[in-house]
C-alpha cells in the first residue's frame, strides 16, 4: 500500500472515530435540543433555517450514517448466524435435570423466535437518520412566509407580497403561481374565552376552499396554512396639521375575547384601539379609542364604523371599518415526504425493539441409560428479567411432556403473553412514578427572590399604564377581584376630575418573600415619582412627587398565574407633596378609601 494511501485511511479512521464519539454524539443530541427549544419558545420553524442548523444536521447526519452502515453490517452477522449449545453458555436462563427416558427425537433443537427484533435498531436509525436528511433539506431549500390579509384582500403571486421571508441557505424566496383572496374569517370561542374554531375562506382562480386552524392547502406545489394569529383590523384615517394617515391596525388578542393594538403617529402621538368579538365571531360594532401624547391622555372615546375622534391639536381620527384580518402561512419544502418517512421508521423501529424481542431456545437430551439429561436454555436479546416466567413454563413442559411435543405446546399460549404483560405492566409503572413526579415538582415550585420581583415589577407596569391612559380594563391580567375593584375606583375618580397619574418607579428592592402553597406575599421597598396630567392638554396639575414606600403585596395563584389580591403599606409612607388635585392628603386615603398605594 502506498504512503498516501495508508494516511488517507488512518485520517477515515480518526473522522470515524471521532464522529462516533459518544462526547460528540452528546454535542449533536444536545443541539438539536436547543434549537428545538428555541423553535417552541418562539413558536416558529424560522431558527430552522440558518447555517448553524444546518452545520448541526450535516455533522449528525454523517454521525447516524456509519451508526446505520454498522448497525446493517451487524444485523446481517446476526440474522445468518447458525447457534450451537455453545452460544447458550452465557444464557441467562438455562437448567439441567433428570428424568425418565422418553426416545425422543430429535436430540438437539435449537431455534429462535421474532428475528425480525435483531432489525429495530437498523430501522429506528435510518428513521432517524432521514429525519436529519430532511432537517438538513430544510435548512438549504425549504422557504417559510407569512403575511397579513383583511377580508376582501386579495394576495398577488409575487414573493414581495408577502410580509415576512424566511427561505433556507440556497433557497429562493417564497410565491405562490397564483393570486388568492380572502373571502371570509370565522371564529368561534368557548365560555371561557379560549378560541374554539377558526376557518378561513379564501378563493384560488375562482374556486373557494375552506382552511381550518393547521389544515394545509396545495396551491400548485407549495402550501398554505392557517395557525391561531386573527382579529379585528381597525382601518382609520388620521388627519394631523394637513397631512392624512391612513391604516389598518390589526389589533390581537389580550384575553377573554378583547383584541388590542396601536397606531404611532408624528411625534410622541399615539393611539390605542380596543374591540370585544363575541363567542359567536361576530364583527366588532365598535372600537375603543384612546390618544396618548407621550404620557398624557388626550382623548378617549368609543367609535362606531364611519364615526370620528377630534383631538384637542385640531387633528381627528376616523374609523372607516372594523373587518377581520387573518395570517397566511406560507411553506415549500420539497423534503417533507422524507421527514414523514422518517417519523414512521422512527416509530416502526421502538416499536420493534420493544415489542419484537427476538429469543434463542436451546433444548438438548442426552441418553444415560433407563434416564436421560435435558439441558434447557432460553437467551433473550434484551430485558431479560422479563422472561422469567417463559423459561419456568418451557423447563415444566418439559419436565411433563418432552422435548418431542409440538412447538405450540411447548411454547403454550399462557407463556407467550407473560412478556407483553410484563412490559405493559413496566411502562404503566414508569408513566405512573414520571406523572408523579411532574405533579411533586410542579406543586412544590417556589418563588424566589428574583421571580417575586418580576411578578412586582410587572404589575406595577401594568398599573401605570392603566393610570396614564385611564384605562382599568389593562389591569385584568395582574390583579385579582378585590385589587382589581380597588383600582377601579381609584383610576375612575381620577377619570371623572379630567386627570391622570403619570408615575415612574425609580428603584425597587425585595425585602423579603413568604410563600405558604398558593399564597404569596412580597415586601418591598420603593421611591416612586409622580404628577398628576390633564386629560386634553397634558399639563401638570397640581405639585409633582417623590415618595418611599415600605409595601407589602399578597400573591394568589390562580390557574398558575400570580395575581395580586392585596397592597398594604408596612410602615408610613413618605409622601413628598403636601396636596393632591382630588383629596387633602395621600396618607388621608387610609382612612377615607382604603389608603391608595404606589400603582
Amino acid at each position: 500500500m502506498k504512503l498516501g494511501e495508508i494516511y488517507s485511511v488512518k485520517f477515515a479512521s480518526k473522522i470515524k472515530r471521532l464522529l462516533r464519539s459518544p462526547k460528540l454524539i452528546i454535542g449533536e443530541l444536545a443541539g438539536l435540543a436547543a434549537f428545538g427549544a428555541v423553535g417552541a419558545v418562539r413558536e416558529s420553524w424560522h431558527v430552522f433555517g440558518g447555517v448553524w442548523f444546518a452545520a448541526l444536521t450535516a455533522v449528525t447526519a454523517f454521525s447516524l450514517a456509519i451508526v446505520v452502515l454498522e448497525q446493517f453490517r451487524r444485523l446481517r452477522t446476526a440474522w445468518a448466524l447458525n447457534l450451537t449449545e455453545a452460544n447458550f453458555n452465557s444464557a441467562p436462563f438455562k437448567m439441567e435435570f433428570h428424568r425418565l427416558a422418553t426416545g425422543a427425537v430429535p436430540r438437539q433443537k435449537i431455534w429462535s423466535e421474532r428475528r425480525l427484533g435483531l432489525a429495530g435498531s437498523l430501522v429506528f436509525h435510518s428513521g432517524l437518520l432521514a429525519l436529519i436528511l430532511a432537517g438538513l433539506c430544510r435548512a438549504l431549500f425549504a422557504t417559510d412566509a407569512a403575511t397579513d390579509l383583511l377580508e376582501t384582500e386579495t394576495l398577488a403571486p409575487q414573493s414581495d407580497a408577502w410580509t415576512s421571508q424566511f427561505p433556507g441557505l440556497a433557497a429562493a424566496p417564497f410565491a405562490l403561481d397564483r393570486q388568492i383572496t380572502l373571502r371570509e374569517v370565522s371564529a368561534t370561542r368557548y365560555a371561557d374565552g379560549d378560541l374554539r374554531s377558526l376557518s378561513l375562506r379564501v378563493a384560488v382562480d375562482g374556486a373557494e376552499k375552506e382552511i381550518q386552524v393547521n389544515e394545509q392547502v396545495h396551491v400548485g406545489n407549495n402550501r398554505i396554512f392557517s395557525a391561531r394569529e386573527f382579529g379585528p383590523a381597525a382601518v382609520v384615517e388620521w388627519t394631523q396639521n394637513g397631512s392624512s394617515l391612513r391604516r389598518a391596525v390589526l389589533l390581537s388578542e389580550s384575553g377573554a375575547g378583547n383584541y388590542e393594538g396601536e397606531l404611532a403617529a408624528a411625534k410622541n402621538l399615539r393611539a390605542y384601539f380596543r374591540s370585544h368579538i363575541d363567542a359567536e365571531g361576530n364583527h366588532a360594532g365598535a372600537t375603543e379609542v384612546r390618544v396618548m401624547n407621550g404620557n398624557a391622555l388626550l382623548a378617549a372615546e368609543t367609535l362606531l364604523p364611519g364615526a370620528t375622534l377630534a383631538l384637542p391639536d385640531g387633528g381627528k381620527i376616523t374609523l372607516q371599518g372594523l373587518p377581520f384580518w387573518a395570517r397566511i402561512h406560507g411553506s415549500r419544502d420539497s423534503a417533507l415526504w422524507l421527514a414523514y418517512a422518517g417519523m414512521i421508521l422512527t416509530m416502526t423501529g421502538a416499536a420493534m425493539m420493544f415489542c419484537l424481542i427476538k429469543l434463542d431456545f436451546c433444548v438438548v437430551i442426552t441418553p444415560l441409560g433407563e434416564r436421560e439429561k435435558v439441558f434447557v436454555a432460553l437467551k433473550p436479546q434484551r430485558f431479560a428479567p422479563l422472561f422469567q416466567e417463559r423459561f419456568d413454563t418451557l423447563v415444566r413442559e418439559q419436565r411433563e411432556i418432552g422435548v418431542s411435543a409440538p412447538r405450540q405446546k411447548i411454547l403454550g399460549p399462557e407463556a407467550q403473553g407473560h412478556a407483553s404483560l410484563a412490559t405493559a405492566f413496566q411502562n404503566a409503572v414508569i408513566c405512573v412514578f414520571l406523572l408523579a413526579s411532574l405533579v411533586f415538582v410542579s406543586g412544590c415550585g417556589r418563588v424566589s427572590k428574583t421571580e417575586a420581583k418580576q411578578l412586582v415589577e410587572r404589575y406595577n407596569q401594568v398599573v401605570s399604564e392603566a393610570y396614564r391612559r385611564g384605562d382599568v380594563r389593562l389591569i385584568d391580567p395582574v390583579v385579582g377581584p378585590k385589587e382589581g375593584k380597588r383600582l377601579l375606583g381609584l383610576i375612575g375618580v381620577r377619570s371623572d376630575l379630567g386627570i391622570t397619574l403619570d408615575s415612574e418607579l425609580v428603584s425597587l428592592e425585595i425585602v423579603g418573600v413568604e410563600q405558604v402553597k398558593n399564597l404569596l406575599q412580597v415586601r418591598t421597598k420603593e421611591h416612586w415619582r409622580y404628577r398628576d396630567l390633564k386629560i386634553g392638554s397634558g399639563e401638570q396639575v397640581g405639585q409633582a412627587s417623590q415618595d418611599f414606600y415600605e409595601m407589602t403585596y399578597c400573591f394568589t395563584n390562580a390557574n398558575k398565574v400570580w395575581l395580586v389580591d392585596e397592597i398594604k403599606f408596612a410602615a408610613p409612607p413618605r409622601v413628598g407633596r403636601t396636596n393632591t388635585p382630588w383629596i387633602a392628603d395621600r396618607k388621608d386615603l387610609h382612612a377615607v378609601a382604603m389608603q391608595e398605594v404606589a400603582p
